[in-house]
């Protein structure tokens, strides 16, 4: 992401060259400050044949309008911030994803840190392990990835065992609609 569409082709063409692939698989719009102007580019480039799939990544509710744009101009997945303490995105975003037949990939899980504080100290539901859940964090992955209309959930860490852990989340079953509702009764009622 530059000022410079020539730059960011070069960019885009060493990243194929360290890949060794003549197509990349993906190309984000990460945080766009330009978007009437950076979004037919992107087009372009898939056209091109420079990447498969293209889409627009974002972290905060202030660029969701941009994300609907995507969607609406040919994305073919968006990547937002969701989780069980910012749903805002699964207002109108991802209903408008699936309706689109648009990829969902979700972003800041436990809320960049803020999720952990609220369940520190506290023991999880005896429930949870119907969903084959052990740890607060498979907590929020799983809530997410029980929504049908999300088909990944990016999770950050630098620590293996969170890694680990984050991973197990994709194991097992998921929590269907009525057991993620209980999950956000439980975590707003701490």
């Amino acid at each position: 992401r530059t000022a410079s569409a020539q730059t960011d082709l070069a960019a885009i063409e060493t990243a194929k060259k360290a890949q060794g692939k003549t197509v990349l698989d993906m190309l984000q719009l990460a945080r766009p400050d330009n978007f009437r102007a950076q979004w037919p580019r992107m087009q372009q480039w898939k056209e091109e044949g420079h990447a498969k799939y293209i889409g627009i990544a974002i972290s905060g509710s202030n660029s969701y309008a941009m994300v609907a744009a995507a969607i609406d101009n040919g994305a073919d997945f968006i990547q937002i911030n969701y989780s069980m303490l910012e749903q805002e995105s699964a207002e109108r975003l991802i209903p408008m994803a699936a309706d689109n037949e648009v990829a969902v990939i979700t972003n800041r899980p436990f809320v960049n840190g803020q999720y952990f504080p609220l369940v520190a100290d506290k023991e999880l539901p005896e429930w949870a392990a119907e969903f084959d859940c052990h740890s607060w964090a498979q907590f929020s992955l799983k809530w997410i990835l029980g929504d049908s209309r999300v088909n990944c959930a990016i999770t950050e860490t630098t620590k293996l065992h969170h890694a680990v852990d984050n991973l197990s989340a994709g194991l097992g079953r998921f929590p269907d609609e009525a057991e993620r509702a209980r999950m956000v009764t439980y975590l707003r009622s701490m």
